[in-house]
C-alpha cells in the first residue's frame, strides 16, 4: 500500500513538473509575441479600461459618448501596435541590411609607434557582424548586448 502511494506521488510530481515547464514556455512565448507585435499597448489599454469599469462603472464599448471614446482609444492603441510591428519586423531589418559600408575610419597614424587604425564595416551577409579590416587581416566581431565579442580572425593572402 505504501509503495503504491509513493509511486503515485512520484508520477504526480513528475506530471506537475512537466505541466509547469510547458506553461512557463508558453508564457515566455506569449510575452515575446506581445513585445514583438506591440500587443502590450492594447493590453495596457484594456487593463486601464477594466480599472475604469470596476472602479467607476465606466461604459467601455457601449453606444454612449464615453463608450465610443473608449472604443476610439482602443482602436488607436491597435494602430500603435501595428506601427510597432511594422517597425520591428520590416523597417529595422531593412535598415540594418542596407546600412553596410564603412562605419568609421581613422586616417593614417600620427607616429610609427601608433597602432594601425582599421576600416570598420558592417557585414551585409551576416547580420550583427562587424568587420575590422587591417592591412594584414580581418577581425570579425559579433554585436551583443554587452558590446562586441571577437568571433574570428582571417589573414589576408599575400599579393606577391
Amino acid at each position: 500500500m505504501k509503495l503504491t502511494g509513493c509511486l503515485f506521488g512520484g508520477a504526480l510530481s513528475t506530471l506537475l513538473g512537466i505541466v509547469a515547464r510547458v506553461l512557463w514556455r508558453v508564457l515566455k512565448l506569449a510575452a515575446k509575441a506581445m513585445l514583438t507585435f506591440g500587443l502590450y499597448i492594447p493590453a495596457a489599454y484594456l487593463v486601464y479600461g477594466a480599472v475604469l469599469y470596476f472602479a467607476f462603472g465606466f461604459p467601455l464599448f457601449e453606444a454612449s459618448v464615453n463608450g465610443r471614446l473608449y472604443a476610439f482609444g482602443f482602436a488607436l492603441s491597435l494602430g500603435c501596435a501595428v506601427a510597432v510591428t511594422v517597425r520591428k519586423l520590416i523597417v529595422k531589418p531593412l535598415r540594418d541590411y542596407f546600412r553596410g559600408g564603412v562605419i568609421e575610419y581613422e586616417g593614417g597614424s600620427g607616429s610609427p609607434r601608433t597602432p594601425e587604425a582599421p576600416k570598420i564595416y558592417r557585414s551585409r551577409v551576416e547580420r550583427g557582424i562587424i568587420v575590422y579590416e587591417y592591412s594584414d587581416r580581418y577581425d570579425l566581431y559579433e554585436e551583443r548586448a554587452d558590446g562586441l565579442a571577437l568571433v574570428g580572425r582571417e589573414r589576408k593572402k599575400d599579393k606577391r
